[in-house]
């Protein structure tokens, strides 16, 4: 059984859906991805603002006046992890090609929603989710780095805690850069007491329920029309029950298997140049059996 079918079955402990449902429940409503389907919501509480010197295009808290500082806005979306791409770096993830280092990122693949996301308004294209196994789902990453003429004034982030610990980034950057725009942070629930700790990005396993707190910058395409493009800010782990269910049902079912008696298995060992030089005198006449030719019997 796939980890899919698994989140979308009833098990024991009950449906995994339902799970999120409880517990968005008791999260605000006003920060969830899912309450700006709306396109009026999204007029009444957000602007379009400029950052890197008009480079790009972001998504903001609507502010009183100008004078107030712009704020980022940061959606929170929760659902069940099945892909996932994150750090840290090996050396086999680093491309031979240099220049497609900027390519390099981080990412993850949610589903379990139960409900059509998309957002839409004037002269915006429809966000569409993907699909994974015709279940709806949304995958939402973070390029590792910045060019480094877009990093003027750009607070810089530490890669090699995290995302480079192995160093085998960081001796082939030359013109980019880790900014705090590249940062993403992992965070794990716990119920008691119901505080949040820190934890590294391996402990974060397909099948855990998770919250993603994302930013949207905006991209033009053509003349008039614009698109949303969102950037992971941090994933936080709310629970790991399906993940070690489903982990105790794949171990349940090898065990139930049934396994057939292992015959006489034959073992052979050692190295020839060694059975060469140690060749006996009890085996030199087989050896010589082995070769024997035609012209050697007629002999």
């Amino acid at each position: 059984m796939s980890m899919l079918t698994y989140l979308y079955a009833n098990t024991p402990k009950g449906n995994a859906p339902d799970w999120m449902d409880q517990c968005t429940e008791s999260e605000p409503p006003f920060d969830q991805l899912r309450s700006f389907i709306d396109p009026a919501r999204m007029v009444d509480h957000m602007e379009i603002a400029e950052q890197q010197a008009g480079r790009t295009l972001v998504l903001i808290h609507r502010r009183a006046d100008a004078a107030t500082p712009p704020e980022e806005l940061v959606l929170r979306v929760q659902g069940f992890l099945v892909d996932t791409s994150l750090p840290p770096l090996r050396r086999d993830q680093i491309p031979a090609n240099t220049h497609r280092i900027i390519d390099l990122k981080q990412s993850v693949t949610i589903t379990g929603l139960g409900f059509s996301a998309h957002l839409k308004g004037h002269h915006l294209r429809t966000w569409q989710p993907e699909r994974a196994n015709a279940h709806l789902s949304l995958t939402f990453g973070n390029r590792y780095l910045t060019p480094v003429k877009f990093a003027d004034g750009e607070p810089h982030g530490d890669l090699s805690e995290v995302v480079d610990p192995f160093n085998v980034l960081c001796p082939h950057l030359s013109s980019q850069v880790h900014l705090q725009e590249n940062v993403v942070e992992y965070w794990e629930r716990n119920t008691q007491p119901n505080k949040t700790r820190r934890i590294k990005p391996d402990a974060i396993m397909c099948g855990a329920m998770v919250e993603l707190q994302v930013a949207f910058t905006i991209a033009k395409l053509g003349r008039h029309d614009y698109i949303f493009l969102p950037k992971l800010c941090a994933i936080c782990v709310l629970n790991r029950t399906v993940h070690v269910d489903y982990n105790a049902s794949i171990i349940k079912h090898l065990s139930t298997r049934t396994v057939s008696p292992l015959k006489k298995v034959k073992r052979k060992i050692g190295y020839d140049s060694d059975d060469k030089e140690n060749t006996s005198a009890v085996d030199f006449p087989q050896q010589r059996l082995r070769r024997l030719t035609l012209d050697d019997s007629m002999n």
